[in-house]
């Protein structure tokens, strides 16, 4: 950081520190950029980035008067960002478990179900009928457990251009299920 760029933030730190809001908006604005593109490092997901980054700012306004000096701000800020970080991977992991034992006792208690049996097979036999990206696309979401983010990430597009294809790719297996049924 730039010597110029450092005494600037050391004086809004203090500035924040006597309680002046204006202070306060203009250190978070000029930190933003970089406190959002390390927390997106440590998460690897934009959005977790982005409630990481509100987490890191709520918390840099809630306790600035109790950094000691001004200097600290940058790692001060940078520690906050990568324990809010990791408390969003905790989670995030603690989640995804979660929904792996609930599929896993859905699975479980609906074992027996000749109807469920019935809509697997139906899936089955329709899905290979599906154009390949389609495919790939529903593996990758529903028998894989990808969430949107990660599939944009891997497709390397955007997460709503994910959610349209996976639109469409279920549309297209509702019809071939439905025409299967007309027959």
């Amino acid at each position: 950081m730039k010597a110029d760029h450092q005494i600037e933030d050391e004086l809004l730190v203090l500035r924040c520190r006597q309680g002046d809001a204006t202070a306060m908006d203009i250190l978070l604005e000029r930190w933003q950029e970089r406190l959002w593109r390390y927390a997106l490092r440590r998460t690897g997901d934009e959005a977790a980035a982005w409630d990481v980054l509100q987490e890191v700012s709520l918390a840099i306004a809630r306790d600035i008067r109790r950094l000691e000096t001004e200097s600290a701000f940058a790692i001060w800020a940078y520690r906050i960002a990568d324990n809010k970080s990791r408390d969003w991977i905790r989670q995030h992991a603690r989640r995804r478990k979660r929904e792996a034992l609930f599929a896993e006792q859905w699975l479980i208690d609906r074992e027996d179900d000749p109807k469920l049996h019935d809509r697997i097979s139906e899936l089955e036999e329709a899905v290979p009928r599906l154009p390949q990206a389609d495919q790939t696309l529903l593996t990758l979401r529903y028998q894989n457990g990808l969430s949107i983010d990660e599939l944009a990430r891997m497709l390397e597009i955007p997460a709503g251009t994910v959610k349209s294809r996976l639109f469409h790719a279920k549309q297209r297996l509702r019809k071939l299920i439905e025409n299967r049924h007309e027959r």
